[in-house]
């Protein structure tokens, strides 16, 4: 950062360039010769990526520390990879295209988390180790409970092989139990399908439905076995013994079967047993899980939404009436996913801006940035109002406009003839005042302007309804076309869908984003989300602490919400109107 900048501007600007989540990467993705990617999950190393055809190492899925004791990996049914982190007591969620970190699923508690199966709704079923049953969880990862009493049918130790068997019923390996436990979804019931100790088992493991339709492979990593079972006889029969503690297992690419041992991967045949090839797996400790998922195509950018957005931002104290900001910033040259990178910026002074308060809902907007220390964009003077009037305004009214509370001026601010434009505020209780604008671009060529600053930035909007503490925008757009200046023409702008968002309101302060830009008829930006919290504490988010959250006057929300410092790059802002209507507005960087 500019050792210029000062303390309140540095402050501001690692809000506004809070990092991003995901969407399209854009680093080094070694990519599979074949259509489909091996995943084998190490408990104590990770979750380890290889080409499921060559057993080439492509790279590891993540850190660690996220999947820690990772368990079972699927893939969902809205198309992303689940993975089971046993000690991180999550299930995690990451693009089938990128390999990028799309969210947390669910948080798991105590329960020990191994296995997870969905069902044709949707609906996720993840096997407790530790509380001896099987818990449901809805699309959205909310809790509906176990399935069954804990220890049913003799259960105990559910492992990470559960599946749905051919016959359409859930079988939970019983690691403790040494046996297979059956769950009938159409009664309800649990029984025994494989007895304690049938075959020899020790510690069973994985289950792996046969293609014939009539079987299910098992592997009981205590007894060191690969076996087969009947589903309408019954009888177990041993395939191949003397494995190094087998656990995973799955179908290979060219119909033979992966099995985990420890640290490497062994591929079998699945009638013999016989070894067609070990896979070099050197990096794998304590190998428990082995998936391959068809790699899905990773949807293009649309190219034709990313245009003329363009933002610059400030922070000051408010003096009276007025916000006057000498130093407002444009800050360009890094890109939207997993690579964006507050070092890449490249930070300089747009100009000056003054905000003047005429009523609790107008004001008078002014900006210079001409002279030598500027981005040359010129000048201008307009009256603003507000966007949407809450109960702050009418708290306003009532105190009157120099009453020391101005948590009112928090949200949007525009001028109708300027559609296509607008600022926002967000006000601390000492009154220290964030300032954002969104506009547009300058025309290319326009004399005058430093092209230096006309970059990166990128912003998406949307309104919505709030709903209890949820507000779920299922479009918001992006909007091109137009251009800086007298010449801004909202008849310029193309205006698309861009994908969906939704916020969930977990405190006061806190709330958790998430975003969905990857359907056909989006900007294929992919989809991500993470916690956020208020920027600023006023006296708004003192009244929503004093009222509850659940309170009817939300008016709290009104501001900047960001990810912390861990995610500079970008941030996000809110305006509710006191109906519940609320704009949201995303400012952020495009993609490379």
């Amino acid at each position: 950062m500019a050792a210029s900048l000062t303390a309140p501007n540095a402050i501001m600007l690692r809000f506004l360039l809070s990092l991003v989540l995901v969407c399209c990467t854009t680093g080094a993705l070694a990519q599979a010769p074949c259509g489909s990617r091996l995943y084998v999950s190490g408990f104590f190393s990770g979750v380890h990526v290889f080409d499921a055809c060559t057993g080439q190492y492509l790279r590891e899925l993540d850190n660690p520390a996220r999947t820690a004791g990772p368990m079972a990996v699927r893939l969902g049914p809205d198309g992303l990879i689940y993975v089971v982190a046993e000690q991180a007591a999550k299930i995690e969620k990451y693009s089938n295209s990128t390999l990028d970190h799309a969210g947390t699923f669910a948080n798991m508690g105590g329960i020990g988390a191994t296995g997870l199966v969905f069902d044709s709704a949707g609906i996720a079923y993840v096997a407790g180790y530790n509380s001896d049953d099987v818990r449901r969880f809805s699309r959205t990862g909310d809790a509906m409970g176990p399935l069954f009493p804990a220890r049913s049918s003799g259960l105990r130790g559910p492992d990470n092989g559960m599946i749905f068997g051919p016959d359409g019923n859930l079988y939970i390996p019983g690691y403790d139990s040494n046996n297979v436990v059956r769950y009938d979804p159409r009664t309800g019931l649990t029984s025994v399908a494989v007895a304690p100790g049938t075959a020899g088992i020790v510690n069973t493991r994985g289950l792996l439905a046969d293609k014939d339709g009539q079987h299910i492979f098992i592997t009981a990593e205590g007894s060191r076995q690969l076996l087969r079972w009947n589903l309408s006889s019954g009888q177990v029969t041993q395939i191949r013994a003397g494995f190094t503690r087998p656990t995973g297992i799955e179908y290979a690419p060219d119909g033979n079967l992966f099995i985990v041992e420890e640290t490497r991967v062994t591929k079998v045949n699945p009638q013999t047993g016989a070894t067609v090839q070990v896979i070099d797996t050197t990096r794998v400790q304590g190998g428990v899980f082995a998936a391959v998922i068809p790699i899905a195509a990773g949807q293009a950018v649309d190219a034709s939404q990313i245009g003329s957005q363009y933002w610059v931002v400030g922070t000051a104290p408010f003096n009276g009436r007025t916000l006057d900001i000498p130093e407002v910033l444009s800050a360009t040259g890094t890109a939207f996913g997993p690579t964006l990178s507050f070092a890449e910026l490249t930070v300089k002074r747009w100009g000056s801006v003054r905000f003047e308060l005429l009523s609790c809902t107008r004001a008078r907007f002014s900006f210079d940035s001409t002279g030598t220390n500027s981005a040359g964009f010129g000048t201008a003077s307009y009256e603003v109002v507000r966007y949407f009037a809450n109960e702050n305004d009418a708290r306003c009214t009532q105190q009157g406009i120099d009453a020391a509370d101005k948590s009112w001026v928090n949200g949007q601010w525009w001028n109708e003839g300027r559609s296509g434009e607008g600022l926002t505020l967000d006000r601390r209780a000492d009154g220290t005042t964030f300032f954002a604008w969104f506009t547009h671009r300058p025309a290319a060529g326009t004399a005058g302007t430093d092209a230096t600053q006309v970059g990166t930035q990128y912003w998406v909007v949307g309104d919505a309804t709030m709903a209890g503490r949820v507000l779920d925008l299922g479009t918001v757009y992006s909007a091109t076309g137009t251009v800086f200046g007298p010449n801004l023409r909202f008849s310029d702008m193309a205006v698309k869908r861009w994908g969906s968002v939704r916020i969930e309101f977990t405190s006061c302060t806190t709330a958790t984003f998430s975003w969905n830009s990857s359907s056909n008829d989006s900007a294929g930006f992919g989809s991500g989300s993470y916690n956020v919290v208020r920027f600023f504490e006023n006296e708004a988010t003192a009244r929503c602490r004093a009222q509850g959250l659940d309170a009817a006057d939300k008016s709290w929300v009104n501001g900047q919400w960001w990810g912390g410092d861990a995610r500079s790059g970008e941030g996000w802002l809110l305006d509710r109107h006191a109906d519940g209507r609320t704009f949201f507005a995303w400012f952020t960087h495009r993609p490379r």
